[in-house]
């Protein structure tokens, strides 16, 4: 389901928005409301949404403000903009910008689900190429994870993505944030060591990328649910 995020001050239109059309024939859902771009912005970084529905003139905040900052730091989530026939050219200078469709006052029902199927597919769209990206990014962790040096922002470079941008999206796909998963992959690689019973603890800490042996421990503690200790003897009575 597509999350959208509402953004005007003016509470009659906001809520004709809200009925103008069935949002869920375009699978999607609106996760919340905001009246000026300072506090869709505060909502964005909380909630993600994919779609944010903006009025172009609003207090403390406008519409094309509100593009400019989601475009550079949320590159993902796509912006429709709502203005009056008199704010033609100010929807111009919004779509330079960053928003990717416009929707006209007064409302009509026939332009809001025209706009919400174009973006609709846009989504889908980034949806397919972002799980892509995912699954590229997870192998190379899996193929670099011995590497102390690898982080998120040093990812992010190497798959030219921004580094918040890839943060809320690898969240969003996997479930967990990148560092978590790291780790995880790191301890994973650790207990194979582990098992072998050939490698001295800090000696393991380092070929999984975690030199400190104080916070391979624990790590280790976090994903395996008991110490490094406790995890050899456990397999040392299994065998």
């Amino acid at each position: 389901m597509i999350k959208v995020l509402l953004v005007e001050d003016e509470v009659g239109t906001r809520n004709l928005l809200r009925i103008i059309v069935n949002w869920e024939e375009f699978h999607m859902k609106i996760i919340g409301e905001a009246p000026n771009g300072r506090e869709a912005l505060f909502r964005i970084q909380r909630e993600l949404p994919d779609l944010v529905v903006t009025d172009i003139k609003m207090p403390i905040m406008d519409g094309i403000a509100l593009a400019e900052e989601i475009m550079e730091k949320y590159p993902s989530v796509k912006v429709i903009i709502v203005t009056a026939y008199d704010d033609f050219k100010y929807a111009q200078k919004a779509l330079r910008a960053g928003a990717v469709d416009f929707i006209l006052k007064p409302l009509k029902r026939q332009e809001v689900k025209d706009a919400l199927l174009r973006v609709g597919r846009q989504i889908e769209t980034v949806e397919e190429d972002a799980k892509d990206v995912i699954e590229q990014i997870r192998d190379y962790v899996e193929e670099n994870y011995a590497q102390s040096s690898l982080s998120l922002s040093m990812t992010a470079e190497k798959f030219y993505l921004n580094s918040s941008y890839l943060s809320r999206a690898f969240r969003k796909k996997t479930g967990i944030p990148f560092v978590e998963y790291l780790n995880k992959v790191r301890i994973e690689h650790a207990c194979d060591y582990l098992k072998s019973g050939n490698w001295k603890v800090y000696e393991i800490a380092e070929k999984v990328g975690i030199p400190n042996p104080d916070y391979f421990s624990r790590c280790f503690r976090k994903y395996m649910g008991m110490s490094v200790n406790d995890y050899k003897k456990s397999k040392i009575c299994e065998d």
